[in-house]
């Protein structure tokens, strides 16, 4: 099934031509301008950290000088100023620098607001809530501080309360020569809907409507952007919100508001996209729909490009990609136009790419026949030769300490999860660092937590403090089995060779040590319901039930089948067996040395190689993110392709 996303944020915005010669362009067009209002609560009666949040980053596509800070209005909390709060004022000019003020590029206006009381929202934008009084830098911090409404309040102001209002006088003054646009921001703390507000001047009253597509409502914790007005070239002009009411129940305290609050407002004559086209992962298959909010003087001309190219047809305020493959792959962003300017969206883009990390503790898998299953150090420590009491001596082994404690990882691939297989190591250890606790673990690939009664899933295999090597194998308290093996010499500093077959069709499950059967058991139905889990050799991620191993490692195998008693014992001879059945084997000829991790997103996505740039590339079989490979093997080229059908190839990379 293909997965379908749709992210499209805006209104309807009726298409208009617009055909406007160059002379035309010049004339009665005076510099553009656009200017920003954030609406500022006080709590310092009580809360001082939620006072203010002036806009410090660019929000609604108006940089952070484009933005007037207006005074922060009291909530209305604590004693001596219940409120409510009538003709605040500000100046605003091209000399204004302080308090939260910047200068306007031309001109001189005034801002008269009343309201019940301010207050301050969590509203992050098109999402979940953040959480005050830490707004991020942009958008949320205009979204933070808005005026109350003359019902949805918890105290009880004198003499009465009031709706919000707010007058802007001198816009000529900005926009003398051209008409402007207004588009309003609203946010509060109590409500499931925001009401209509009306924009009006002593002509004329225009209403803005706030779209179910701008609002997002988390425990009343809401807000979002108007439709923009038509044009206005009035002087001054006044914004008032539709009455509120109360929730479903009749009682702020209990049911979320139609609340009639503002956060803020924008005036511009040239194109401003207020809210840009939202990123998000797109993957093979997979269906998008980006929508762009613009405000400016209409008719606003909008134009959706990929990779800065115009698309064809592509002329509303939407634009979508259907069952994406290969040739969506680009960058895509919105640009609209007017009559006073032009501006372009953030950009979008579809196609994951491989990320590549350099990375200095590769541990390289030397499996002859099949793809790496490379794994990663940390901490162990390589160790050229080591030569134990009975003169064996092995070459390029792994030493793991409780000092750190040390491990190695490998990623948890499907060629993992076959039902049957063999599990091969060497190992040289003087015992468990601690004779009193639990097992150490040598191997494990268990999902989840827990002991031979735990709640995991997989199978375990692990030093006992007696001498023992134990395997658990299976789930949770129906483990199918835990059985250790009889040989009571593994602790004894001298190299020995483990091998634990098991096979569910089958029902068996086998210990060999030294090439030679030590301990069988007839299996029970069990589940290895472990796919995605890691390996971890040395050090479980489970430290509640196994401990650090403490010892030597050498020449660790994984076979997807159970091998048989002959081919052990020709492994313990130092065969290879059955290549085709090897899917790793970690022998540390060399020490772990540098790499590249390659990552990426799309979870379906297939990672193939190639010898050169060109191909032919093949996949790589169970390779999930992050997937590691050797720089010191010859050049490959690593691209891949999302789940069915195929697309996405990323930039290939040369290791």
């Amino acid at each position: 099934m293909k997965k379908s996303r749709s992210y499209s944020h805006d209104h309807p915005v009726r298409k208009v031509a617009c055909t406007v010669s160059a002379a035309a362009l010049m004339l009665g067009v005076s510099q553009a301008a656009t200017v920003g209002f954030n609406f500022q609560c006080d709590w310092s009666q009580n809360s001082p950290s939620y006072t203010g949040k002036p806009v410090t980053a660019t929000a609604f596509g108006i940089v952070p000088q484009g933005w007037e800070n207006l005074t922060p209005l009291p909530t209305g909390y604590g004693a001596g100023n219940p409120g409510p709060f009538i003709g605040l004022n500000e100046v605003i000019d091209t000399t204004t620098s302080s308090g939260g003020l910047n200068p306007l590029p031309q001109g001189s206006i005034t801002v008269n607001w009343s309201a019940t009381a301010g207050n301050a929202s969590g509203f992050k934008g098109y999402g979940l809530p953040y959480g005050a009084p830490n707004p991020h830098p942009g958008s949320e911090e205009v979204y933070y501080g808005f005026l109350r409404d003359e019902t949805n309040i918890y105290t009880s102001p004198i003499p009465g309360p009031i709706a919000y209002s707010v007058t802007i006088t001198g816009l000529r003054t900005v926009w003398n020569n051209n008409p402007y646009a207004i588009q309003l921001i609203a946010s509060t703390d109590t409500g499931m809907q925001i009401t209509n507000a009306f924009i009006s001047s002593v002509t004329s009253t225009q209403m803005v409507t706030y779209d179910a597509t701008n609002l997002t409502y988390a425990n009343g914790i809401m807000g979002g952007l108007s439709t923009m007005s038509g044009p206005w070239t009035n002087d001054s002009i006044s914004i008032h919100g539709a009455p509120a009411s109360y929730g479903y129940s009749g009682k702020p305290e209990t049911g979320y508001a139609i609340a009639s609050t503002i956060a803020g407002f924008v005036i511009t004559d040239k194109p401003v996209i207020t809210m840009s086209p939202q990123q998000v992962l797109v993957c093979g298959g997979d269906t998008i729909t980006w929508g762009g909010y613009a405000v400016g003087v209409p008719p606003l001309t909008y134009q959706w490009r990929k990779n800065g190219v115009p698309i064809p047809g592509a002329t509303t305020t939407t634009y979508g990609v259907t069952n994406a493959s290969v040739a969506d792959v680009g960058t895509y962003d919105l640009w609209v136009t007017n009559l006073y300017g032009s501006t372009v969206s953030s950009s979008v883009i579809v196609g994951d790419q491989i990320a590549t990390a350099p990375i200095s503790n590769l541990v390289v898998d030397s499996n002859p026949n099949g793809p790496a299953h490379n794994g990663l150090n940390h901490g162990a420590t390589w160790v050229a030769s080591s030569t134990d009491g009975g003169g064996v001596t092995r070459t390029g082994v792994m030493s793991f300490s409780t000092n750190l404690p040390t491990q190695i990882t490998v990623a948890g691939e499907t060629n993992f999860d076959s039902t049957a297989g063999t599990i091969m190591f060497w190992m040289r250890s003087s015992g468990v660092a601690d004779p009193s606790g639990n097992p150490a673990t040598l191997f494990d690939r268990l999902s989840g937590t827990g002991g031979a009664t735990g709640s995991g899933n997989g199978i375990v295999v692990a030093q006992n403090s007696d001498g023992t090597v134990l395997v658990q194998i299976g789930s949770g308290t129906t483990t199918a089995a835990t059985m250790s093996s009889t040989a009571k010499t593994l602790s004894n500093n001298l190299w020995h060779q483990v091998a634990v077959v098991y096979d569910q069709s089958g029902g068996q499950l086998a210990f060999y040590i030294d090439g030679q059967g030590d301990a069988s058991e007839t299996l029970s139905s069990f589940s290895l319901a472990n796919q995605g889990q890691e390996l971890e050799l040395g050090l479980s991620h489970d430290t509640n039930s196994w401990q650090a191993y403490i010892g030597l490692m050498d020449d660790v195998r994984f076979y997807n089948r159970a091998l048989t008693s002959s081919e052990i014992t020709s492994a313990y001879g130092g065969a290879l067996v059955d290549t085709d059945a090897l899917v790793m084997q970690l022998n540390f000829t060399t020490a772990p040395g540098p790499g590249i991790n390659l990552t990426w997103q799309c979870t379906d996505a297939i990672l193939q190689s190639a010898d050169s740039v060109n191909g032919p590339y093949s996949n790589v079989p169970g390779a999930v993110s992050p997937y590691s490979v050797d720089v010191q093997q010859k050049a490959k080229f690593y691209r891949y392709f999302g789940h069915i059908p195929q697309a996405f190839i990323a930039n290939p990379y040369r290791m």
